[in-house]
């Protein structure tokens, strides 16, 4: 029994290490700064959409305001549903829109984030690194068992020619 514990022990021994700071080297890539110009660019388009939409609800608001003593109370209560309806489709428009965009952003990280570690257990693989911790759980390391530029190089070089599109339907097309 001696032995097998002296044979788990030795498969246990830790001779090369790295350290990583994945978020950091999510933060820092082109990757990440291409999908959240991407993302901008939709809540943008989005907010033009939903302000041409958000003036015509005013005006039609002002508009059944002025007829409230003009039409009979059946056809303005008709109206009034009506509009109250069309705000109410709007309202959800906006959070459906608002989630998918926070869904495709998390998307998009997820798959940034997997690629880093594929490339990460690719330089481990090369390397013959035993084992490969955070950053953050190091408090004191040589500057030389950091693999992040390495890890951020490689990302970045794998993603330069990567197409990113963010496109967010309206939950009407689906």
């Amino acid at each position: 029994m001696a032995q097998d514990a002296t044979t788990q022990n030795a498969d246990l021994n830790v001779k090369r290490i790295g350290l990583v700071d994945i978020e950091g080297v999510l933060r820092s890539a082109v990757a990440s700064d291409k999908v959240r110009k991407l993302l901008d660019e939709q809540r943008e388009k989005f907010q033009q959409e939903f302000s041409v939409t958000e003036k015509q609800l005013q005006d039609t608001e002002r508009d059944l305001t002025l007829k409230r003593g003009v039409i009979s109370d059946a056809e303005f209560d008709q109206q009034r549903i009506a509009f109250q309806n069309k705000v109410t489709q709007l309202q959800q428009d906006i959070q459906y829109r608002r989630q998918a965009l926070d869904s495709a952003y998390q998307k998009a990280q997820n798959d940034l984030r997997a690629l880093a570690i594929d490339i990460l257990a690719e330089i481990a693989a090369e390397k013959k690194l035993d084992l490969i911790l955070a950053r953050n759980s190091a408090l004191i390391f040589l500057p030389h068992f950091n693999l992040s530029n390495e890890v951020l190089e490689r990302l970045d070089e794998r993603t330069k020619n990567a197409k990113i599109e963010i496109e967010i339907t309206n939950p009407d097309n689906n």
